[in-house]
């Protein structure tokens, strides 16, 4: 007869089994199915949260959901598809399809990089990121300048911009840091959901009376399942969950 012990074993055998499975297959950019998509009821605002939401990537490794999720603070998970014209995080379909199993909120974001084309960023990212599949707003994740210009950035992010809206049917949230933001895109993208790191106690300020929607206040975040330092983030005061929702 087999006892307790063994049974937890064996079923703590398959779990591990299965998650090395999905991200096998995740390094392939795993398709989640299109019935992952839900929009579940928004809770409201708790005034004691300090943070409502995450942005992971491959660089916080292999998570553990059950743990992350048992924190009641995360609302929203904003997951790292996709880099440049090639580069897929291997984490990223078994990390969509976790944060959905656990009912979380999720987006997908792609790093923006001067070494490629617009047309070869995008093709990569919608490769990933499937509009099935997204609950909220897809992201653009802009920090470099390269050998660009101001000019050449500006032009080459607002191509990019308008096909993730032509595609997704909403307009993306651009995110950066508040300094990189302010030097080389404000106020061009002003009009955007604006996702804007600034580590520190002080809020994000943007130039030409821009207004943040998201602010990633830290950078050292430590949250139970996940080993490394994650982004922890809350809303401005006037936004909320609805305003990013992917119709």
């Amino acid at each position: 007869m087999t006892n307790r012990s063994t049974h937890t074993r064996c079923r703590n055998m398959l779990v591990a089994t299965v998650a090395a499975l999905l991200l096998a297959v995740g390094a392939g950019c795993n398709k989640p199915s299109p019935a992952t998509r839900t929009h579940r009821d928004i809770p409201q605002r708790d005034p004691a949260a300090a943070y409502h939401g995450i942005d992971i990537s491959s660089h916080q490794g292999n998570i553990d959901w059950n743990k992350l999720t048992a924190d009641k603070n995360i609302l929203f998970v904003y997951i790292k598809a996709s880099e440049g014209g090639t580069y897929r995080s291997p984490h990223y379909g078994f990390n969509l399809a976790m944060a959905h199993h656990y009912g979380l909120l999720v987006g997908s974001y792609h790093y923006f990089t001067t070494t490629a084309t617009v047309q070869q960023q995008f093709k990569n990212f919608t490769h990933c990121a499937l509009l099935a599949s997204q609950d909220l707003i897809p992201m653009l994740d802009v920090e470099t300048r390269g050998d660009w210009s101001r000019g050449q950035l500006i032009d080459s992010v607002a191509q990019m911009a308008q096909l993730i809206e032509q595609h997704f049917g909403a307009k993306p949230m651009i995110y950066s840091t508040m300094e990189f933001y302010n030097k080389n895109l404000a106020p061009h993208f002003n009009k955007y959901p604006l996702y804007i790191g600034r580590y520190s106690n002080q809020r994000p300020v943007i130039n030409w009376e821009g207004k943040y929607t998201i602010w990633q206040y830290s950078e050292n975040g430590i949250l139970p399942g996940i080993e490394a330092y994650v982004d922890l983030c809350r809303f401005s005061d006037d936004t909320w969950l609805d305003q990013i929702l992917l119709d």
